[in-house]
């Protein structure tokens, strides 16, 4: 049995292979590189295509795994401070505050981008206990 899955004019060289009811390891790698390098959201991508979005889901999680793409939680260091030396940082500078089910995290000026992701993985972990 054939069947019509001609490629037309334009398309990318994985997506007839993806739009089969089945995608080897090798399709599904091909798929989610031209994700990420397209970039978007994983539903996006796979409307663009005509793909089903969770085909997509499943196979980044299982990529993920496999290369351990995870971070792994780990310990922060924390501060615990007075209360009045939060109101004088408050007043030199920049702060934001985050709270996250009941956990408050305040992030001043200075801070990082990756120690707050950090932070912000390790209560979402946490919180998944």
């Amino acid at each position: 049995m054939t069947t019509n899955t001609a490629m037309t004019k334009g398309e990318p060289a994985w997506l007839e292979a993806a739009r089969r009811p089945r995608w080897t390891p090798e399709v599904a790698a091909q798929v989610v590189r031209a994700w990420q390098e397209e970039g978007g959201t994983q539903s996006a991508f796979m409307r663009k295509y005509g793909l089903p979005r969770e085909r997509l889901r499943f196979w980044t999680r299982g990529h993920e795994g496999k290369k351990g793409a995870r971070a792994a939680m780990a310990f922060v260091p924390v501060e615990v401070a007075p209360a009045e030396r939060s109101e004088a940082v408050r007043e030199k500078g920049e702060q934001v505050q985050v709270e996250v089910g009941g956990v408050r995290v305040r992030v001043e000026a200075g801070a990082s981008q990756e120690l707050v992701a950090r932070v912000l993985r390790a209560v979402k972990e946490v919180q998944r206990c």
